[in-house]
């Protein structure tokens, strides 16, 4: 696997609020994470971040995994040394989706975890051919289940189903030139209710400034929710 686009468009490209949106690959590894920080949450940044690396380094979810994560959290916050709303904000806690990727080349699948509602779509000339965790789009208005910092939000992941739940596998052997494209949730909504002329649209940016020219012009225009909004295309040949 691997990456033949990234880019990212802030919710404001001109202002100076800071992409919630984080991503990290190993093409050595076959590994793909990606991270929407929930942007009412504290410091969800950071949160996101720590999830995309450890995910590359740990492609698994497991509770041993979110302690390591949480405990890392900690370490970058020096509690006692904040204001009182500060504080009380990060007791309120930080949330983020995880989309996490891995290439099994050997038996040609991609196996994705997805939890909220960033989206993972297999594609092929040019036409969608699956998405996960959901192709409907009126799926993006229910709330999704986020990763926390506050353990009590995690118990999903202890549930015995959560892999089946949460996971997928697309077969990319019977494909001819098979594309993933990972999003954010508002790109996500977009290209699932636009179908494949959206898809050719998002396959053709060349840069991040055309990404940034196609999301003003869709959110302009009604079509596009504002939010940091991160594309990903990965191919497997």
């Amino acid at each position: 696997m691997r990456l033949t686009f990234c880019g990212s468009c802030r919710k404001d490209p001109l202002g100076t609020d800071a992409n919630e949106d984080r991503w990290a690959f190993s093409e050595s590894a076959g590994v793909l994470a990606l991270c929407d920080g929930a942007s009412e949450s504290f410091s969800s940044s950071v949160w996101a971040q720590i999830l995309v690396d450890k995910f590359v380094l740990e492609p698994e979810l497991t509770s041993e995994w979110l302690s390591d994560a949480l405990a890392e959290y900690a370490l970058r916050h020096d509690y006692a040394s904040m204001s009182w709303s500060r504080q009380a904000s990060y007791e309120r806690g930080s949330f983020s989706t995880l989309l996490g990727v891995q290439h099994d080349a050997v038996h040609g699948t991609a196996e994705i975890l997805a939890v909220g509602d960033s989206v993972a779509v297999l594609t092929d000339a040019g036409k969608i051919v699956s998405a996960w965790p959901f192709s409907d789009p009126e799926c993006f208005n229910d709330r999704p289940t986020l990763l926390a910092t506050l353990p009590e939000h995690n118990a999903f992941v202890l549930k015995r189903n959560f892999w089946s739940d949460r996971g997928t596998h697309f077969d990319l052997s019977s494909l001819q030139n098979p594309l993933l494209v990972c999003l954010t949730d508002a790109l996500g909504h977009w290209l699932l209710r636009s179908g494949d002329e959206a898809l050719g649209r998002l396959l053709s940016v060349g840069s991040e400034d055309e990404l940034t020219e196609l999301v003003i012009r869709e959110r302009s225009a009604g079509r596009m929710r504002t939010d940091d909004s991160t594309l990903i295309v990965a191919s497997f040949r």
